[in-house]
């Protein structure tokens, strides 16, 4: 564990590739695929707020919706306190009581349900799971299960990767422990420094983009960690003109909250609206890495 430390020490993750608002454009349109409306009511563009934005091409009306968008990548949260009895596929609950229960008889360590336990995709995931050898095959453990989402990255087409590595990722030692944290529940968790490069931007990604994206499947709340590239570029407002809301756990919609004239931004709070103004720079400080500084956060009132 101490070489992989080092070896975590070493690799930084590389930052964001230097695409051009056109070329992430692209990229975006075709991530969106059919779900690209033909004449969109939006663009992205160089934003005065930060980097890159969307923006209004026409007048929106309130209540409109936007766009809507399926995840780039998405995974188990993982959070304590979490029932993590929830198949990594469809979200649904696996037979049974016990944790050992819902995990998968193949010895991957990942809870699957019975109708997803036989399909490709989690063939590909479960293979190289077990490839890694779980030190614990009688519990769910969280660690490697938030992992999960990182993992699939491997998954991604090339012009999926394109876009992965045009995402802001803001880099901090911190967040290589999340990688540490999984490799602690392997025997043999890769150490290949091409592969710990792609496992940290990727985790840079995540932390810097990612949405809690929340359902309801069974009964219960179902929350994961997805990444939503178009609505991760709606930058943050304390006083936001569009808000958004999930469907499946793995489709975000965004929606006007007020009329939005043509040319302006379009953007959304990354906060609670009715925080303070000091929980609110201290949350956009500690996890998105930047200050506010809109109408409301200047003034003294």
């Amino acid at each position: 564990m101490a070489q992989l430390e080092q070896q975590l020490e070493q690799h930084v993750p590389q930052m964001t590739i230097n695409a051009s608002t056109q070329e992430l454009a692209a990229l975006i349109d075709a991530h969106l695929g059919a779900l690209r409306a033909p004449a969109p009511a939006w663009r992205v563009a160089d934003s005065p707020i930060s980097g890159r934005g969307v923006f209004a091409v026409r007048n929106i009306e309130k209540g409109e919706e936007l766009f809507r968008e399926h995840t780039l990548l998405v995974g188990p949260t993982a959070h304590r306190g979490r029932n993590l009895r929830t198949c990594i596929h469809c979200y649904h609950q696996p037979p049974g009581e016990s944790e050992e229960s819902a995990l998968c008889s193949a010895g991957c360590g990942l809870p699957v349900c019975p109708d997803c336990a036989p399909s490709e995709r989690h063939a590909v995931e479960c293979q190289l799971f077990r490839k890694w050898q779980p030190k614990h095959l009688d519990i769910i453990e969280p660690r490697a299960l938030r992992i999960l989402s990182v993992v699939r990255c491997f998954f991604l087409d090339e012009r999926q990767r394109q876009l992965l590595y045009a995402m802001q990722a803001n880099t901090d030692r911190y967040y290589m422990r999340e990688v540490q944290r999984a490799a602690e529940c392997f025997e043999h968790f890769p150490r290949d420094p091409d592969m710990l490069d792609y496992f940290y931007r990727t985790v840079c990604a995540f932390n810097t983009n990612a949405f809690e994206s929340r359902c309801h499947i069974d009964g219960q709340e179902v929350v994961t960690r997805a990444l939503f590239p178009l609505a991760g570029l709606l930058n943050h407002q304390c006083t936001p003109n569009a808000a958004h809301h999930f469907e499946d756990g793995e489709t975000i919609v965004v929606t006007a909250t007020e009329r939005i004239p043509a040319g302006a931004e379009i953007t959304m709070s990354y906060t609670k609206l009715l925080w303070s103004t000091l929980a609110r720079k201290i949350f956009l400080g500690m996890t998105k890495h930047f200050m506010c500084q809109c109408p409301r956060c200047q003034d003294p009132t």
